[in-house]
Order: structure tokens, then sequence, then C-alpha cells
């Protein structure tokens, strides 16, 4: 354990970018939005407009996480460190990141919350779907597609780091075409209610809307505590949102 903590600093010493940098992106898109709605509040009155630039820090995620395979992977083999020792230290690297940016999100949308939008009936951090929830709750909802996208982003990194550049346009590829086919059969046999409601009615995830995690938490106060969230049941949110079963599907996977 002490030689996997070691690594991870090892990884938070050659990626202070990593954790400056989607932070940095997420403020420059904050203040962005800020100017221009505060440009046309005239205009949007009576409306809270929801922008989708929080997105940019999931994105950011997702670059340095095959950033952290693409250089330090190499770097890391030649200090005689294997590659599961550097997979198991990478992870814990991408935990503790993830954790932070969730409670710093947090905050934000409390903040957010408290002066109506930063004035501006601007909803950038809350997304409008997070208000009905308690703040553990919020922070789970913000760190799960963190860690998701973290996940993709090393997985991009070792297929760049094994098949190069046609790794990654092939699986991309081929990742496109499967979900492709399966949203137009779905779509074609009018499927799209039966995979929502099969995902909400079934193990993993009825575990009192806590989510898949919840089977497999190792620690039983831990599970218990995701029993108690009450995590959001992806079924009123699709029927508060009228969202359309592609977009709810989507929704699916990611909570």
């Amino acid at each position: 354990m002490n030689r996997l903590a070691a690594i991870a600093r090892l990884q938070a010493v050659g990626r202070r970018d990593a954790l400056l940098w989607p932070i940095v992106i997420l403020a420059i898109a904050f203040v962005t939005n800020v100017v221009v709605f505060a440009s046309i509040t005239d205009q949007i009155k009576g409306e809270d407009p929801i922008t989708g630039a929080l997105a940019s820090i999931y994105f950011t995620s997702l670059a340095f996480g095959a950033v952290a395979v693409t250089q330090h992977f190499p770097f890391a083999l030649g200090l005689s460190v294997t590659r599961r020792e550097f997979t198991a230290a990478l992870g814990l690297f991408a935990l503790a990141q993830t954790l932070l940016y969730s409670a710093v999100l947090v905050l934000l949308q409390t903040i957010e919350n408290a002066t109506d939008g930063w004035g501006l009936h601007l909803r950038f951090f809350g997304l409008g779907l997070f208000d009905d929830y308690s703040p553990p709750v919020q922070f789970v909802m913000y760190a799960v597609p963190l860690l998701l996208m973290t996940l993709i982003g090393t997985t991009l990194g070792a297929l760049y780091i094994r098949w190069r550049t046609n790794g990654i346009l092939t699986a991309t590829a081929a990742t496109i075409l499967l979900l492709g086919a399966a949203a137009a059969l779905l779509g074609y046999y009018n499927g799209w209610r039966a995979v929502g409601h099969w995902l909400t009615t079934r193990a993993p995830w009825p575990c009192s809307r806590a989510g898949p995690c919840c089977w497999s938490w190792p620690w039983p106060p831990a599970r218990s505590a995701l029993f108690a969230a009450q995590l959001p049941d992806p079924v009123a949110i699709y029927e508060k949102s009228g969202a359309s079963g592609a977009e709810f599907f989507g929704l699916i996977i990611i909570l």
C-alpha cells in the first residue's frame, strides 16, 4: 500500500497540470457564460437558462486521463513500476481527483442556489435536476460521470500505447457502429421504454435507487449510507424532463 501511495504521489507531482487545468477551463467557461447572459438579461427575463458548459470539466478530465497513460506510463516503467502497480496508483489518483472536483462542484452549486443563479437566474452548476436532492446525493451525481470520463480517457491512452492512432480510431469507429446499430434496432422495435423499464426494475439498480455501486460497495456502513441516500429515480427524472427514449437511456447509463 505504501508503494502504491508513493506511485500515486508521483502522479500528483507529474500531473499538477491535470489538477489545475480542468478547474481553469471550468472557470473560463463560467465567466464567459456569466458575461454572455448578463448582456442579454432583458431578453431572458422570467426564464432560468441552463448552460451546458459544465461539460468542460468532464471532457478535460477525459483528456488528462489519456495523457496520464501516454506520457507517464513509459516513465513509470523506467522506474521499475509494474503495470499493475501503475494502474492501481493511477486509479487511486483519479479517485482522489474526482472526490476533490465533486466537492468543489457541490460547493459552487450551493453558492449558485444561495445567489439565485449568480443574480442572473443562471443554472450553470445545478442543471435543474440536482436541486431536489441533498448535497451527498449531488456529490455522487457529480462524481460518477467524472470518474467515468477519466476511465474513458485512460482507456483511450492505453489503446494509443498499444496500437497508436489506428487503435483509437478503430475502437471509436466500432463503438459508434455498435451504439448506432443498437439505437436503430431499439427505435425500430419501439424498445426504448422497455430498456428503461428493465434498467430501473432489475438488479442492481433498484437497491433503494442507490445505483449499481451499492451492491459491490465493500464497507457495510458506506453501503448503508448509499441505501439511505435515496439517489434519484431515473423514471421520475424521465417523466419530469420529457426526454426522448434515447436521451433517457443515456441518462440511465450516466447515473
